[in-house]
Parts: C-alpha cells; sequence; structure tokens
C-alpha cells in the first residue's frame, strides 16, 4: 500500500508537475487561509515574497540597499 502511493505521487510528479505542483500548492494556501484567516495569510505570503526578493539580491551579488532605493520614498535615503 504504502509503496503504491509513492508510485503514484512519482509518476504524478514527473509526468504531470505543473498540476502537482498547482494542486499542492493551492491546498496548502487553502488550509493556511482556513487556519489563521485571510489576512494573516497574505501578511505571511507577503514576508516569502520581500525575503524571496531579498534572496534574490544575494545570490546576483547586487547592493541591497540600491534597490530597495527605488521602491522606498526619497526622505528614507541617506
Amino acid at each position: 500500500m504504502k509503496e503504491d502511493v509513492k508510485l503514484f505521487i512519482e509518476a504524478a510528479w514527473q509526468n504531470h508537475r505543473g498540476k502537482t505542483a498547482g494542486s499542492l500548492l493551492g491546498l496548502v494556501l487553502g488550509i493556511a487561509i482556513l487556519l489563521f484567516g485571510f489576512w494573516n495569510t497574505v501578511f505571511v505570503l507577503l514576508c516569502g515574497m520581500i525575503g524571496l526578493f531579498i534572496g534574490i539580491k544575494v545570490d546576483r551579488n547586487e547592493e541591497i540597499a540600491q534597490g530597495l532605493e527605488r521602491w522606498l520614498p526619497p526622505f528614507f535615503h541617506r
């Protein structure tokens, strides 16, 4: 039984990677909204996107401050 489930999941991932990933993402998002509420889930997703933005900048060896200067109002610049 356990082996059959493992083979099914592997086959789904190999043959339908986008559908499988999208279904899992939708399932996790739906559960998060039910457990924590819509706005709390949006906040966590926003924090994750900010972290992704910073991580991409670090991976590309770019200055994080330069990227933030484009988005922040002028009174934040020194």
